[in-house]
């Protein structure tokens, strides 16, 4: 009788213990950064879209046990990942225009939920501009913000499974719609930094890394036309490529 009462003891505890470490912050609203965060590098035009994402985070929590799709407008673009993967456990956190500091202040959410996995896909935004001075990171800091976005979850989320995808190519004269011979040079400064970026991603040891890259580029060192709607976002056919590259991982 003892050894019966015990065990129920020892069950209850164990209940409450997760009801606690699973609602350990009673607050969820403060999970999400909040509307005055200031978010270094981010453009006023980012900030829009970083806001009003949040904001459908806040009505929409990820849930525990989930797979989490996280990055910018191309993950975002791929609005619903379960449909294109049959699965429905897929959860989309891409936001458009994000870059990395933007993602390493909005960890808490995906912290607390403990996803099974994550598939990363971000870096783009931190290296393109429409006025390329403007930017004062390089393709060192940016893949060392990478590498720290999946150190601080998998610190606090031990059983997250982390995939970091290499940065896709692009084509700057395609994106822009103009043939100005000068874009020409900053293509191919874009090429440079991305697969800068791309080398020290795939010269760390912590995380498998999926690459991306390879499946997109074409001769020129650009993103692939068959892929893409404007030299940097992809079309349907891009996202089915996507799909059937990184399937195996996903299942």
């Amino acid at each position: 009788m003892k050894y019966i009462i015990l065990s129920i003891l020892i069950f209850i505890f164990k209940v409450i213990s997760q009801s606690t470490e699973n609602h350990f912050h009673t607050n969820l609203g403060d999970l999400y950064p909040d509307p005055m965060i200031s978010i270094k590098y981010q453009e006023d035009w980012q900030r829009d879209f970083y806001l009003k994402r949040i904001a459908q985070f806040k009505k929409m929590p990820i849930g525990f046990n989930k797979i989490v799709f996280l990055g910018n407008s191309i993950t975002e673009g791929g609005n619903d990942w379960n449909k294109r993967f049959g699965v429905n456990n897929i959860v989309n956190r891409g936001i458009s225009g994000d870059i990395t500091e933007g993602i390493l202040s909005r960890l808490d959410e995906i912290i607390y939920y403990k996803p099974t996995a994550i598939f990363l896909l971000i870096g783009i935004n931190d290296i393109f501009d429409n006025q390329p001075d403007k930017k004062n990171i390089n393709s060192s800091q940016v893949a060392k913000n990478i590498i720290q976005i999946a150190e601080n979850i998998q610190k606090d989320s031990r059983n997250t499974k982390i995939f970091i995808q290499t940065i896709l190519p692009v084509d700057i004269q395609k994106h822009m719609n103009y043939n100005d011979r000068s874009l020409s040079s900053y293509n191919s400064e874009m090429v440079n930094q991305i697969i800068a970026i791309n080398r020290l991603i795939i010269g760390q040891n912590n995380f498998p890394v999926i690459d991306l890259h390879s499946a997109f580029v074409d001769e020129r060192g650009l993103m692939n036309k068959a892929y893409t709607t404007d030299g940097v976002h992809l079309n349907d056919i891009g996202y089915k490529a996507w799909v059937k590259y990184v399937n195996n991982y996903v299942q």
